[in-house]
C-alpha cells in the first residue's frame, strides 16, 4: 500500500501481516542491511529511498530517507490524509506491482523480499500456526472425553460391585468388618486386574469378602504360628516394599505357612506410601528341603488365589532364586493355573542374577542388606539359630526391629 501511495487503509490481515513483518527482527536486520541508508552509511553516498510518501515527512519538513520496513513501522503522519475511494482487495495488488524493479532475493531462502510476498508469508504461516492449534486442541479434547467416558463406565461397575453388600443382595449377610474390605479402591483393583470383565471382577469381590469373613481373627489379630524368615526387608527405588523368604529356612510344611504369608502382605501394605500399591517378592530356593506333604500343590495353589482375589493387583514382581531341579514338577503342577498376566511378573534367576538385579532395582543400603541376608543363607558354617537372631524386618516407621516374636 505504500509502494502505491495510497493513503486509503489497508485490509485488517495486511495491516496484521505487516505490522509482525515489520517487528520480526531476523527480517528488519536483514532489509536494513540492504537499503540505500545503509550503503549510503557505509560507502558515504547518500542514496534516494526506496519508499518515499508525501504523507510521511521527518520534523524538518524534507522527505523521509528510512527504509520501507522502518517507515511503515515508525514513521507518523505529519497531516491528516485526504479521502479517497476504498482500494482494491489485496488480492488486486499483484498487477500493479508486475511494473515495479524486482525486489533482491533473500540470502536464506532465496525468496523475494517485497513486502507484498513477505506479507503473504507471513499470513500463510499464521494461517498455518492456528490450524495446528486447532488440530492440537481437538486430539487434546478427545483424549479428554475418552478417559471421561472410562471413567464413567469404571464408576458404574464399581457401584454395581458395592451394591453386591447391600440387604437383599448376595453379601448383604456378612459382618460389617468383612465388608468394610469391600471398598472403591479393592473395587477399581479388581477391575484393573481383569481388564474391566464385571462377571470375573463380581465372583473375586464375593470370594475376598466370604475370606475375609472366615479369617477374621488372622486378619484382626495378626498372630500365627512361624514356619519360615518371611519377612519386608526394605523397599525399592519406587518405594514398593519388598517380601523376602529363604526355604532353607523353613521350618513347617508349606501348608502351615499360609497365615504367616497373610501377615506378611498386610505388614508390607502397612509400609506402603500413599502412591504405592504393589509388593515386590523374593523367594529364594537355595537350600530347600522337599518334604512329602510339600509335594502337594494345595497350599501354593491357595496362596495363588489370594493373589488372584483378596491381595488383588498387589504383587509387582516375583524373584524366584536359584530353583533347583526337584521343584521343577512342582512348578509344573501349578503353572498352568496361573493367569497370563501374572505369568509376566514371574522372573527366574540365579544368586548372581539377583543380585545384580537388586542392585539395579534398590538404593546402596538396601541392595546391601539384601546381599548379606543371601550370602548368610548360603554360609554352612552359620547356624539356623544364628540365623534367627538376625531376622529382622522393616517396620511401619522405616526402623529395623525383631521380624518376629520367638527371635
Amino acid at each position: 500500500w505504500l509502494k502505491l501511495g495510497r493513503p486509503t487503509r489497508a485490509p485488517l490481515h495486511t495491516t496484521m501481516a505487516l505490522s509482525k513483518l515489520a517487528g520480526c527482527a531476523p527480517c528488519s536486520k536483514h532489509r536494513r542491511a540492504a537499503s540505500p541508508c545503509a550503503a549510503g552509511r557505509r560507502g558515504g553516498v547518500q542514496k534516494p529511498a526506496i519508499i518515499q510518501d508525501s504523507s510521511f515527512v521527518s520534523s524538518d519538513g524534507a522527505g523521509s530517507t528510512t527504509s520501507d520496513c522502518e517507515t511503515a513501522s515508525t514513521a507518523t503522519p505529519a497531516s491528516p490524509m485526504p479521502s479517497a475511494q476504498p482500494g482494491p482487495d489485496f488480492p488486486s495488488l499483484a498487477p500493479a506491482v508486475v511494473g515495479t524493479p524486482k525486489a533482491s532475493k533473500d540470502q536464506r531462502g532465496g525468496r523475494s523480499s517485497s513486502p507484498v510476498n513477505q506479507a503473504k508469508c507471513a499470513v500463510s504461516s499464521e494461517s498455518n500456526g492456528r490450524g495446528w492449534l486447532r488440530r492440537l486442541t481437538s486430539r487434546r479434547l478427545t483424549r479428554s472425553k475418552s478417559r471421561r467416558e472410562v471413567s464413567d463406565a469404571e464408576a458404574m461397575q464399581i457401584k454395581q460391585l458395592m451394591q453386591l453388600m447391600d440387604a437383599g443382595q448376595p453379601l448383604g449377610n456378612l459382618s460389617d468388618f468383612a465388608k468394610e474390605y469391600g471398598d472403591e479402591a479393592f473395587c477399581r483393583r479388581l477391575l484393573r486386574k481383569y481388564d474391566g470383565n464385571i462377571s470375573k471382577a463380581t465372583e473375586k469381590f464375593k470370594h475376598a469378602l466370604k475370606w475375609r469373613e472366615q479369617n477374621k481373627e488372622l486378619l484382626a489379630t495378626r498372630q500365627f504360628m512361624q514356619g519360615s524368615d518371611e519377612r519386608v526387608v526394605g523397599a525399592d527405588l519406587e518405594g514398593r516394599p519388598i517380601l523376602y523368604a529363604c526355604l532353607k529356612n523353613q521350618m513347617l510344611p508349606g501348608s502351615q505357612c499360609l497365615d504367616q504369608k497373610v501377615v506378611a502382605m498386610l505388614q508390607a501394605i502397612d509400609n506402603m506410601p500413599p502412591s504405592v500399591e504393589t509388593v515386590a517378592h523374593i523367594w529364594d530356593l537355595h537350600g530347600m528341603q522337599f518334604r512329602i506333604s510339600d509335594l502337594n500343590p494345595s497350599p501354593l495353589i491357595q496362596m495363588v488365589q489370594s493373589l488372584e482375589g483378596y491381595f488383588a493387583e498387589r504383587l509387582q514382581e516375583l524373584i524366584i532364586i536359584d530353583m533347583p531341579r526337584m521343584a521343577l514338577a512342582l512348578k509344573d503342577a501349578i503353572w498352568p493355573l496361573v493367569p497370563e498376566k501374572t505369568k509376566r511378573k514371574v522372573r527366574f534367576m540365579t544368586a548372581v542374577q539377583a543380585k545384580e538385579y537388586i542392585q539395579v532395582k534398590c538404593d546402596a543400603e538396601v541392595a546391601s542388606r539384601i546381599r548379606a541376608i543371601m550370602e548368610q543363607n548360603r554360609d554352612p558354617r552359620i547356624s539356623l539359630e544364628e540365623r534367627k537372631r538376625n531376622w529382622l524386618r522393616v517396620s511401619e516407621c522405616g526402623e529395623l526391629v525383631p521380624a518376629f516374636e520367638q527371635a
